[in-house]
């Protein structure tokens, strides 16, 4: 054995020397007397620490050690560092020089220490007597520490989350109750999954799946780790929930994604910070914006500016009023909605649908609808032909629909009978129309027919009718039923025409 081995073997033995005696003096210290009664001078006296109060403030003490009392600057402070020690002590302390108060430990048998407050002179003296020690400030400060520590002890031994200590070769040589019922033998395991934090190097974070004995499930742990020079402490919480809710939440985003993308209605979704969160394939292919430029997340306004460059978006009137407005969407995400149609000069209509969330998140949707317009403007265009083809006929025609309405009329009809339905704020039913028809053209039986047969969905073939008027020429009237309703068809006559009575054709 060379020298310097003998060396660092007495150096070992020198410090695990200090370290005993420091362990032990420390230990003396927190256990106070109780344990290992200290020297307390042969008198009759009771050791006393004094402290001295004026205006409510510590004036002078007579403890030899420091930094007891440094932290300790009025009735207040003091009261509580004898926290729980002794009986309800006063607020605040009395002003009456002819007051002396002995307050007693809450454990009488056992710790014989009082405090006495006494009141003399515009100086209030409160004195600290304990028999078991000849310094009474310095064993009560003990005892807070030993207090303070077993507190400590208790919430680290019951928190929730497993927490262990091991030296620096990695030997557990404390754990708490979580850390036992969690882990139980599998903290060999944790710690071969992670990395072991440096000393001076802050801490190190890492998650850990551990299979669970005789079964393919996995508890997963978020485990961080501190270091010092002694030994490494490293604090577990069981994530397993979280696990599996952030698997789900990303299957399920996948599934949004799949269907997104099937999607020919192109869709933008920006987050509270008003960034492209989420886009489609058919957002590209409507707006012909580059998947790079929605890729990098461009900010609501950067978004409809580029299609404003490109001419996808129709130009508004006031462009200030027009984000104004969309800030004014965003901002009341409760009931707020934006919808424009933009018709585009290259022929394209878009339908663009706004819809806030009250986390300040928006989607926009864009929806090619340039066959629907299409569509509707050539329907529209056949209805007004066919309306002015038979605003030309010389007969009345009237439409009613299944739910007995008038629903169309001709010019004629207009003018024969003062009836417009395009004209009218209400709906214009069978029995209006009967009623104003009876008053023109007077025959009760033949307009009851109408009316019945109309209603009660009966008429089977046409109902004709010649209806005789004083001073004119007589009025040919006809029912005919067609698909979802039936049309009346009015004309005047220049003679009368014989027809098989109402009651035979009704019948």
């Amino acid at each position: 054995m060379d020298a310097t081995t003998l060396l660092n073997l007495a150096g070992v033995v020198c410090l695990s020397v200090v370290a005993s005696v420091a362990v032990l003096w420390i230990s003396g210290l927190i256990m106070g007397t109780k344990e290992r009664p200290q020297a307390v001078p042969e008198t009759d006296e009771t050791p006393e620490t004094t402290i001295l109060f004026r205006h409510g403030l510590i004036a002078d003490h007579d403890c030899k050690t420091p930094g007891i009392f440094s932290d300790i600057a009025d009735w207040a402070d003091l009261r509580t560092w004898f926290g729980q020690r002794f009986e309800r002590l006063p607020d605040i302390l009395p002003d009456d020089a002819a007051s002396l108060e002995v307050y007693h430990t809450v454990d009488r048998m056992e710790d014989h220490a009082t405090v006495t407050i006494k009141a003399s002179g515009g100086v209030v003296r409160v004195t600290l007597a304990d028999p078991k020690s000849s310094q009474p400030a310095e064993r009560h400060h003990a005892l807070c520490l030993r207090d303070a520590l077993g507190e400590d002890q208790t919430a680290l031994q019951s928190a929730p989350c497993a927490i262990w200590k091991t030296d620096k070769d990695g030997i557990v040589i404390w754990q708490n109750d979580a850390c036992t019922k969690l882990l139980d033998e599998q903290v060999s395991k944790v710690l071969d999954g992670i990395d072991s934090p440096v000393n001076g190097h802050g801490g190190t974070h890492s998650r850990v799946a551990i299979a669970q004995p005789h079964s393919d499930a996995q508890t997963w742990f978020d485990v961080h780790g501190i270091s010092t020079d002694l030994y490494q402490i490293y604090y577990a919480t069981d994530i397993t929930n979280a696990v599996h809710a952030e698997a789900a939440q990303r299957e399920f985003v996948q599934t949004l994604t799949k269907t997104f993308a099937n999607l020919t209605t192109g869709l933008a979704i920006f987050d509270r910070n008003q960034q492209l969160a989420l886009f489609n394939p058919a957002l590209v292919d409507l707006t012909a914006l580059p998947a790079e430029f929605l890729s990098g997340r461009p900010s609501l306004m950067s978004f409809f500016d580029n299609l404003r460059d490109r001419q996808v978006m129709p130009e508004p009137k006031s462009y200030s009023l027009w984000r104004a407005q969309i800030n004014s969407m965003i901002a009341t995400a409760t009931d707020g909605l934006y919808q424009e149609t933009w018709s585009l000069p290259s022929g394209v209509t878009y339908r663009i649908t706004g819809r806030p969330h009250p986390d300040g998140a928006v989607a926009f949707l864009f929806e090619d609808i340039s066959a629907e317009i299409s569509l509707t403007r050539r329907f529209r265009a056949q209805n007004d032909l066919r309306q002015a083809v038979l605003d030309k006929l010389d007969h009345a025609v009237a439409v009613i629909a299944s739910n007995n309405v008038v629903i169309f009329c001709n010019a004629t009809w207009t003018e024969m009978f003062g009836i417009d339905p395009d004209t009218s704020f209400a709906e214009l039913g069978i029995r209006d129309l009967v009623a104003t028809c009876r008053q023109k053209f007077p025959h009760p039986e033949f307009w009851k027919t109408v009316e019945t047969q109309t209603t009660c969905k009966t008429l089977s073939h046409p109902i004709e009718e010649t209806i005789e008027v004083d001073g004119s020429a007589p009025l040919h009237c006809r029912l005919i039923p067609v698909a979802g309703g039936a049309a009346l068809i009015c004309r005047p006559c220049e003679a009368v025409i014989t027809h098989a009575p109402v009651s035979s054709a009704v019948s």
